[in-house]
């Protein structure tokens, strides 16, 4: 269920610094099989661990960057990095934090939450836009919030935003909605004959006509046609923490627990149902972000002992590739 305080990048990451700690007092259990397209599917996590962690060069777009978060006193700035980690740029410097960056499908701009004082006097989470290059910030809408706007993800034709918005106080109180960007104007996303949904994380697919989301359990991804059809792709026993679609719509990625306190990253291939672990350590692996050419996967984890962009081949889990090199990372997100 959605976490209030979560919103604060901050609270999140002494939430998983205290998992990660809890996590070293404990015996890692690896348990395979929870993972299922739709129940009541069996086992279908390919087994084995990856071989082959040496650094490889990188396939991918030149003009590919990867966003990040990164922390001085508790406050988060963006930055953008190249994929083999060279130069390193950061995009915001003022008080305050931002959080849940999304790159616009063109790689020409980037959206992101920040907290914004709105019509009732109390500050709420809204959406802000700037250029790729940390130009022309500015709200995505004109008019003042009086309900909380995070988690933007971009349409492909640049026309739209899919958001989760929460109308009052109540952490439970949260849904799917689209942003037309240009005006203020604000619609559900629900199935057809419903008026709205429950949903986290959510976003656009490649053609630009469904959305990805995590539905209000975490235990679910669903694909959503607004207007149309909703269907899960992935069910688990385990909490799913993050999702995302690969470029060509064929494999879902996605970070989910294997115990209590492990997250680990999987790829599932859409057409066979199957799901592969890429990771297998008592590491926090977590915040998944596709390649534009879908080779490699973008991650955060904290393995090296502080909170690290890295990178690994998005088939093998091999050729991992340490990105950042900075004080604390968070929210990694590989451009289209």
């Amino acid at each position: 269920m959605y976490c209030p305080l979560c919103r604060f990048p901050a609270f999140r990451r002494l939430r998983a610094r205290l998992a990660r700690i809890f996590a070293l007092g404990v015996l890692a259990l690896v348990v395979h099989g929870c993972d299922q397209p739709t129940a009541p599917a069996s086992d279908v996590d390919a087994p084995g661990a990856p071989t082959g962690f040496a650094p490889s060069a990188l396939v991918t777009p030149v003009n590919s960057k990867i966003a990040f978060l990164s922390y001085v006193n508790e406050e988060s700035d963006l930055y953008t990095i190249n994929p083999g980690g060279g130069g390193l740029t950061r995009l915001t410097s003022w008080s305050g934090s931002e959080w849940e960056p999304s790159w616009s499908w063109d790689h020409k701009q980037l959206a992101m939450a920040r907290t914004r004082l709105g019509d009732d006097n109390v500050e709420h989470a809204d959406i802000f836009l700037m250029n790729a290059d940390g130009t022309n910030k500015r709200w995505a809408r004109k008019g003042l919030p009086w309900y909380e706007m995070f988690e933007p993800s971009w349409s492909p034709d640049g026309k739209r935003m899919v958001v989760t918005i929460r109308l009052s106080n109540s952490g439970d109180d949260i849904w799917l909605a689209i942003l037309k960007l240009g005006t203020d104007s604000v619609q559900y996303a629900a199935p057809k004959g419903v008026l709205r949904i429950y949903g986290r994380q959510a976003s656009w697919d490649p053609t630009g006509t469904s959305i990805i989301y995590l539905g209000n359990l975490g235990t679910e991804v669903h694909r959503l046609v607004p207007g149309g059809t909703d269907v899960v792709l992935l069910r688990s026993y385990w909490e799913i923490e993050d999702a995302a679609l690969s470029p060509d719509g064929k494999r879902l990625a996605y970070t989910r627990l294997v115990t209590s306190n492990n997250p680990e990253i999987f790829v599932l291939d859409l057409a066979t149902k199957v799901s592969k672990r890429l990771t297998y350590n008592a590491a926090q692996d977590k915040h998944v972000s596709w390649s534009p050419d879908g080779t490699r996967l973008a991650f955060l984890s904290d393995r090296s002992g502080k909170y690290q962009v890295w990178s690994m081949n998005a088939s093998t889990g091999g050729g991992l590739t340490q990105v950042t090199h900075v004080e604390d990372a968070e929210e990694p997100v590989w451009a289209h």
